[in-house]
């Protein structure tokens, strides 16, 4: 039961969590550049009270395109950070995608881990 309650407890807490996830091809003279700032941008973000993580990656197959994603705990507080001095960095990178980039928000509802895979295996 104890545990039933925990795991009730943080679907509710990640219930408000938003995510945003960035996509940018950079120019081949820019990309070393552009992944600098990505990567720069992870340890501020992360350590952030209000942040749950920070992520930037370079996608294998996709013309070396960079994928940049935050997950916030609230609306608020990607709204703030959206404000920030920090999120100018992002916003400039932004200007070295050789195609235009990808830019999605997404509000969380519900968060499933490995309990969510044994229930589709066992056919439920």
């Amino acid at each position: 039961m104890e545990g039933q309650i925990g795991l009730a407890y943080f679907m509710v807490w990640l219930s408000d969590m938003w995510i945003s996830m960035i996509k940018i091809t950079p120019s081949p003279k820019s990309v070393n550049g552009v992944i600098d700032v990505l990567s720069s941008m992870v340890g501020p973000v992360s350590a952030s009270p209000d942040s749950l993580g920070c992520i930037a990656s370079v996608e294998r197959g996709k013309d070396g395109r960079l994928l940049y994603i935050e997950q916030w705990r609230t609306k608020e507080a990607l709204a703030r950070h959206l404000r920030s001095n920090l999120f100018d960095r992002v916003l400039e990178a932004l200007e070295y995608s050789s195609q235009p980039p990808e830019v999605d928000f997404f509000e969380v509802a519900s968060v499933s881990g490995l309990e969510l895979v044994a229930l589709a295996r066992a056919g439920e």
